[in-house]
């Protein structure tokens, strides 16, 4: 399941992560960050995991298909939750979009978290 988190930073999204992502749940973030790249040239992402199960393969296609339109435009990406998810998670991204910065940051850390996030690179001022 996916649930929106209302952030006071217009370039960020924020979305809770619990069970196992399908399809349809991925559409609720998928909708939300088209909305605000109406108005922002960049966004960055605050995702915090809990009891996190992984994707399907139709929803984990669906944000591929979406990040290869628009990978250009995320910045950062912070991850708030158990490391073994963050380790696989990130060097797939990593991988995949190196100019995506990703950080991991135990639950006790959601307010650091959330300051690291809300910063705007530098270089999206270019």
């Amino acid at each position: 399941m996916l649930e929106l988190l209302t952030l006071p930073f217009p370039h960020v999204v924020g979305v809770r992560v619990s069970g196992k992502i399908n399809h349809t749940d991925i559409e609720i973030i998928l909708t939300e960050l088209e909305r605000k790249l109406i108005d922002e040239d960049n966004l960055n992402i605050f995702i915090e995991l809990d009891h996190f199960d992984g994707f399907t393969i139709r929803a984990w296609l669906k944000e591929m298909q979406f990040l290869a339109k628009y990978i250009n435009r995320f910045t950062r990406t912070a991850i708030l939750g158990e490391a073994r998810w963050f380790t696989r998670g990130s060097r797939l991204i990593k991988r995949a979009f190196p100019n995506i910065e990703v950080e991991h940051f135990i639950p006790l850390q959601k307010d650091e978290a959330l300051i690291w996030v809300s910063e705007r690179d530098v270089a999206t001022f270019g």
